[in-house]
């Protein structure tokens, strides 16, 4: 059963943070130049949490809040399922169904490594089915 290590090690995306300080303002501008939808939160080295799009509209759009004034520690999701570089991607699908999450923070030895999304899990398992299908291929091809 493919892990999540596996999937990382076909992942090129450096891991792009927010220190828990910064604006919501700052944190879109970093999510806007990255093209990304999830920010990691730390809080000088260590993780914090994180931040995505759907904090954004929710916690602030919605509630009519500033971007400017409001602090990324003030709307962070702090209680996300934290994963292990071993655990499987089927572990990693079943805990973001569960708890409709798009991201989830990857760590190793307690250190944080990475943030696994959806689309990685998507690109990854069709990147491993075409391969599959063509090995199949090619072993049909000699018989």
């Amino acid at each position: 059963m493919p892990t999540i290590k596996d999937l990382l090690r076909s992942k090129n995306r450096k891991l792009i943070t927010v220190s828990s300080s910064s604006s919501i303002f700052d944190a879109l501008k970093i999510m806007a130049e990255a093209n990304i939808g999830c920010l990691i939160v730390l809080d000088g080295d260590h993780y914090v949490g994180m931040f995505t799009e759907r904090d954004y509209a929710r916690k602030i759009v919605l509630e009519g809040r500033s971007s400017d004034s409001t602090t990324v520690n003030e709307i962070m999701v702090s209680d996300i399922p934290m994963l292990n570089s071993d655990d499987t991607i089927e572990v990693c699908s079943k805990i973001m169904t569960e708890k409709t999450l798009r991201y989830l923070p990857v760590f190793e030895n307690s250190q944080l490594v990475n943030l696994i999304s959806q689309s990685d899990i998507i690109k990854y398992t069709i990147d491993t089915q075409k391969s599959l299908i063509a090995h199949l291929q090619d072993y049909m091809n000699l018989k």
